[in-house]
């Protein structure tokens, strides 16, 4: 028999009753893996069992309501298994993990066009939701937002029917927030402190969000759902029930997670087809520079588009680092954040900076792009499928993903909104919303 790779096999011994503060433990689990971008897992609910307290726990219809056995099991690389074990191991406070080396006979990787259409929006939401009341604080829901992978908060009333969503972007236009979430986390604490003085005293969420919001239900096909995404250009929907009370979140990563390759083999060949690869989906306007490039034109570039980086070339077009806004604070002297984070929140090209600011950057304006970047960021051909390169992308949780020729020589880069229109795209026309 022919084996194709190699991967580690977890299985997660715990009771139905077993939970995870509101949530059942092994679904907060499931919803731990699918969100860590894991290969899959499975729950099983066992009929009969006992555990460490001797009980014999069944499934007859005299004792439904006891505690029954459920295991786990998740197949994956043995490279997450190491990295995303130890977050699963701090949720089971009572019970048995045990891991051990499979090996892998089949797997048939999965078509991106045969997907979307088949799940709905209720498959793949994160169920897990921080939600906040209009009364709220704006001090308050920033810091919810800090050093999260997500950027907004569906707002609530007192029966959890959402009436609105507060965002990165209200937080600056109507909010007097002066830097992006993002960057707020790079922040010392006395930085922090003094950004979130910032906001306009009194105000509260119900001030500055978003209401309207465009939700979506649980029941409606991905596809339809993407495409709202795609034609709005929403990174995000609030997910409802028919009576408008919150139920999860639908992402962009929540709807790539679907379409990648989640299992990587080695020396298992995909041809790539027309309109399905990386290639299709890059952009090539991209903010280009080189390693010696100083301060003040790593700046310009970074925050030249919407996506807050700058690619890293060589003197022969050889892709060697990538340079982010957060590198920027994160490498730099923490006297040197307020001009940084004025430059990068309002966009201002260097000129434009008034002398007291290109003062006090002028240490720091020998530093270069090589001095800056970030080195260890993954690439892909262009020709790679474009649910291998989906995969990459989220394994690495970056932003972008660099499209280089086989010598390394770049050629362009997608985000995650690039990925998204091209999958609405090759999905054609969505069927009606819902």
């Amino acid at each position: 028999m022919e084996i194709l790779g190699t991967g580690k096999r977890v299985r997660i011994y715990i009771g139905e009753g077993d939970h995870w503060g509101a949530q059942p433990l092994f679904l907060a689990i499931l919803e731990t893996l699918r969100r860590e971008g894991c290969a899959g897992a499975t729950a099983v609910r066992g009929i009969a069992g006992f555990g460490a307290h001797s009980l014999i726990h069944t499934a007859t219809i005299v004792r439904l309501a006891e505690d029954l056995p459920i295991m786990i099991e998740w197949i994956d690389t043995p490279e997450r298994v190491d990295r995303v074990l130890p977050k699963v191991r701090e949720m089971v406070s009572g019970g048995m993990i045990t891991v051990d080396s499979v090996s892998i006979a089949y797997y048939q990787h999965r078509s991106v066009e045969d997907i979307s259409h088949r799940l709905r929006v209720g498959d793949v939401m994160t169920r897990d939701v921080v939600s906040v009341r209009p009364t709220l604080a704006l001090a308050d829901a920033v810091k919810l937002l800090i050093n999260r992978d997500y950027r907004a908060l569906p707002v609530v009333d007192s029966q959890n029917r959402v009436i609105g969503i507060i965002t990165n972007g209200d937080l600056l236009e109507r909010g007097g927030l002066r830097t992006r979430i993002r960057l707020l986390g790079v922040l010392t604490a006395e930085q922090l402190a003094q950004e979130l003085s910032t906001l306009e005293q009194g105000k509260t969420v119900a001030d500055v969000m978003t209401a309207p919001v465009v939700t979506s239900g649980p029941d409606a096909t991905l596809a339809d759902a993407s495409h709202r995404m795609v034609t709005r250009s929403l990174k995000r929907l609030p997910v409802v029930n028919t009576d408008g009370v919150l139920v999860g979140m639908l992402s962009r990563a929540d709807v790539l997670r679907t379409r990648g390759e989640a299992y990587p083999l080695p020396g298992v060949e995909i041809t790539p087809r027309i309109g399905k690869t990386i290639g299709e989906a890059m952009r090539t306007d991209l903010p280009i520079i080189g390693q010696s490039a100083p301060l003040a034109e790593v700046l310009d570039a970074v925050v030249a588009t919407r996506l807050n980086h700058a690619l890293v070339v060589d003197e022969n077009h050889h892709l060697v680092g990538v340079v982010s806004d957060a590198d920027l604070l994160r490498r730099l002297s923490p006297e040197d954040h307020p001009s940084l984070v004025r430059i990068l929140t309002s966009r201002l090209p260097f000129v434009h900076l008034s002398a007291q600011e290109k003062s006090s950057l002028a240490h720091a304006l020998g530093t270069t792009a090589e001095q800056l970047m970030d080195r260890d960021i993954p690439s892909v051909r262009a020709d790679t499928p474009l649910g291998e390169a989906i995969e990459i992308m989220l394994r690495g949780r970056g932003k972008i993903l660099p499209v280089t020729e086989a010598d390394g020589r770049l050629l362009g880069a997608a985000d995650r909104a690039d990925l998204l229109r091209t999958l609405v795209a090759i999905d054609g026309p969505a069927q009606q919303a819902t």
